[in-house]
């Protein structure tokens, strides 16, 4: 799942996502992070973590 926030990823349609790049790249410069947790059949959890300023 980590791969997800650094290679761009080509959907099913053959479009190329950055989506999930961008987003990791905004929270790391804001000293924040992403997780991302699959389960097959139970559907994918996206956590964002900001930093305690």
């Amino acid at each position: 799942m980590q791969r997800l926030l650094v290679d761009p990823v080509i959907t099913n349609a053959g479009v190329r996502g950055f989506g999930m790049i961008f987003c990791n790249r905004v929270m790391q410069s804001f000293g924040g992070s992403i997780r991302i947790a699959s389960a097959s059949g139970a559907g994918t959890t996206v956590t964002l973590e900001f930093p305690i300023f």
